[in-house]
């Protein structure tokens, strides 16, 4: 049996014939969760947390969906990490964005020609525009 989808007004929710948890938690794991999604500072690692702790409490992926409003490929893609990775899969893993234009090397000649004065036998922009 696939996926079906339950259309609703304006949400539809995913529900799919195989269930996922969570694996079972320690009792560090559990105190430390509930100690991020109390106290967190960090938004992303708080509402992971509120996922984590929902699957560990039995919850079906499209129940906490519909708690939490995230999508059921999230949450899954979550709890998997989390029963790869433990505590670690809570962080955030930044992507370091737009590669650097310039290499270290190219970087240090620029900054060398734009220390260098400029030449008294040259004109100036303003002595062209005045030509």
């Amino acid at each position: 049996m696939g996926k079906r989808v339950i259309y609703r007004k304006t949400n539809y929710f995913e529900v799919s014939s195989m269930t996922i948890f969570v694996r079972d938690l320690t009792l560090e794991e559990g105190n430390r969760l509930l100690r991020i999604a109390r106290k967190g500072a960090d938004p992303v690692q708080v509402r992971r947390a509120l996922l984590i702790l929902a699957s560990a409490q039995k919850m079906k992926v499209p129940e906490i969906s519909r708690l939490y409003h995230i999508s059921g490929e999230h949450i899954r893609h979550t709890i998997h990490r989390f029963n790869d990775e433990g505590m670690d899969s809570l962080k955030p893993k930044y992507c370091g964005g737009r590669p650097p234009t310039f290499t270290p090397e190219e970087r240090s000649e620029i900054i060398e020609l734009a220390q260098i004065p400029p030449k008294s036998g040259w004109l100036s922009v303003y002595e062209l525009v005045a030509l």
